[in-house]
């Protein structure tokens, strides 16, 4: 195989890597995780973080490959340095260029995948990240696996460049002039945040992508002790951080939650490490905005705890909770409220703070999100430390109906950023969400349980409230009653006046009942016109009594139109047994008791005995 013509620009590109000083070191984890991973991510037995000067290409990382460099004449990835951009081999074998490389034979290598590693802009690469693998592959590697590829080429690629910066800054310590110009030459840098703390902690320089995480001016955070641009919450670790670099000279990568000039957090990705200028430690940080990225997250949690609470039909306070933790999370301070309509009464389902206990939220109103400043509270109460008030509307899943609003109240007189509007909305339609489908799963439940003319317990509700009270008479060795209440010739009633009438006897005979009947008694409609009412804790007089007065309650005259309907119904009445738990005995004995009470004549309550 013929050696490839070299780029152009060899002898910068061979400078550059010169610079990076980085040949024939110790492997570094942080570059063997990237191969790992890439290996991982493309199915390949080899991954190689290659680095090409004159004569070979070495290799600075190396997965599943015994030797440490080869010659430069012989490699894939020279080709890759002077075409700049992608190359992939699907065979080798079966290309005139390759079919003779050494590789094959003493390697294996039949198919190739790499990406140039670019450290500064207008110079070759200096090399690559690539996988290989002893298989042929004639699919390649799929458009993702390509993607992602050339992302850790990046990541690679960053590696370097921080490398470079780093070994210059420490260059610098020999010449002050020379550290000025190169200080100033990394705070014109795009896309990297730099900043210089010294000794005692104190920002002394940093660039414009710093001061942009914070939305301030740089000339405004020089001189400023960055833990009080910290979440107080996070300024101890960020403190025992900032001490261990200087005086220990340990090397830290990590989050920093920071606090933007109008209270929202922010998260910055961070590399510091010590630096000696002029026989000072410094303490040297790259900074990255990595605060979209944490709100995109927290969305995506919040969004699969809330469809797996919903799926498990928990309570909505619980869902609510974790969104309003959420927003109070991201915005340091902040209050959050939110309402919810139910049966046309607007009612606070979550807030975020005691004080908001007691404060009456406006109507709905709008279907956008209204941002108001302190100074036009849509509340009528007050409320301390609050700089603005935002409503964001929680909508159906069909954008039509309003279900509620949630509130947020900074402390601040600002609006959101858009990635915080964003993400605020994100969540908006999490809650409104998570609400519809409490609504459906509430009216679904109505309609299982309750009876649609009445509103009282059904059949299904009944049995199983009866069984509730049934063990909890036999836990405490107590008794219960129960009534069977039948109304007497109801027919001639729907027969002589329509069915109107009887629902109008039906629902009138409810409402009497619950008027009449203690809070803790339970009363159901099994149907037609037969009730049961339980009646827990009770004895046999005292049973008597209330059933006596529960007759001569339901059998005054009912008003319809212009006329009154006489009511006449028998009542069974009974007490279950010690221990007794069979909720389908106990109704057949009250129903038994009943027909007892139609035999002995109707309008009476009659009592079978145990």
């Amino acid at each position: 195989m013929p050696l490839p013509p070299y780029p152009d620009d060899e002898a910068r590109r061979l400078q550059l890597l010169q610079d990076l000083a980085i040949l024939d070191t110790a492997p570094e984890e942080g570059f063997d995780a990237l191969t790992r991973l890439a290996a991982e991510i493309c199915g390949c037995r080899i991954a190689l973080i290659t680095l090409v000067d004159e004569a070979r290409q070495w290799f600075k990382s190396r997965q599943g490959l015994a030797v440490s460099e080869t010659p430069r004449d012989i490699g894939f990835c020279s080709l890759v340095l002077l075409q700049g951009e992608p190359l992939v081999v699907r065979d080798a074998a079966r290309e005139p260029r390759f079919a003779h490389n050494p590789l094959l034979a003493q390697q294996g290598v039949r198919f190739y995948a790499g990406v140039p590693l670019v450290v500064q802009a207008g110079v070759s690469a200096v090399g690559t990240l690539c996988v290989a693998d002893p298989h042929p592959r004639p699919e390649g590697l799929s458009e993702l696996q390509l993607l992602q590829l050339g992302t850790l080429a990046e990541l690679v690629s960053e590696r370097l460049r921080s490398r470079l910066i780093i070994r210059r800054l420490r260059e610098s310590e020999r010449a002050r002039n020379r550290q000025s110009q190169l200080l100033e030459a990394i705070k014109r840098a795009s896309g990297i945040g730099f900043a210089l703390l010294d000794q005692a902690g104190t920002i002394v320089e940093l660039n414009d992508k710093v001061a942009s995480i914070l939305e301030q001016l740089p000339e405004t955070l020089k001189g400023t002790d960055p833990l009080a641009l910290t979440l107080p919450a996070a300024r101890a670790g960020v403190a025992r951080m900032i001490n261990c670099c200087l005086a220990e000279g340990l090397r830290v990568n990590g989050d920093w939650p920071l606090l933007s000039r109008q209270g929202a957090l922010r998260i910055a990705g961070v590399n510091a490490e010590r630096l000696w200028l002029d026989d000072q430690p410094y303490l040297f940080c790259v900074l990255g905005d990595k605060t979209q990225e944490r709100l995109e997250e927290t969305l995506r949690d919040t969004q699969a705890r809330t469809l797996r609470e919903v799926t498990l039909e928990n309570s909505l306070s619980e869902i609510l909770a974790s969104i309003g933790n959420a927003i109070v999370y991201h915005r340091p301070g902040a209050r959050v409220l939110i309402s919810h309509l139910t049966d046309d009464s607007l009612d606070i389902e979550y807030l975020s703070h005691p004080e908001l206990e007691g404060l009456r939220v406006p109507p709905l109103a709008g279907t956008r999100p209204v941002f108001h400043d302190a100074g036009q509270s849509p509340f009528t109460q007050e409320v301390a430390e609050v700089g603005a008030w935002w409503r964001f509307p929680l909508l159906s899943e069909d954008r039509l109906r309003l279900l509620g609003d949630l509130w947020i109240l900074p402390r601040q007189s600002t609006r959101p950023a858009a990635s915080e509007f964003v993400f605020l909305e994100g969540l908006a339609r999490v809650a409104g969400f998570a609400m519809e489908r409490q609504d459906q799963w509430e009216a679904l439940r109505e309609r299982a349980e309750y009876d649609a003319l009445t509103g009282l317990a059904n059949r299904t509700l009944l049995v199983e409230q009866l069984g509730q009270a049934l063990y909890d008479a036999a836990e405490h060795r107590q008794q219960l009653a129960l009534l069977f209440i039948d109304l007497d010739d109801f027919k001639q009633v729907n027969d002589s006046h329509g069915h109107h009438a009887g629902d109008k006897v039906l629902t009138c005979l409810a409402e009497r009942m619950s008027e009449t009947l203690r809070k803790t008694d339970i009363i159901a409609r099994l149907g037609g016109d037969e009730f049961v009412v339980v009646l827990p804790e009770v004895e046999l007089d005292s049973a008597r009594r209330i059933a006596q007065k529960l007759l001569e309650a339901l059998c005054q005259p009912i008003k319809w139109e212009e006329r009154f309907l006489p009511v006449s119904l028998s009542i069974g009445l009974i007490l279950s047994r010690p221990g007794e738990l069979d909720e389908q005995a106990l109704i057949q004995r009250a129903d038994a008791a009943m027909y007892r009470a139609k035999q002995a004549g109707k309008k009476q309550v009659v009592l079978l005995p145990a």
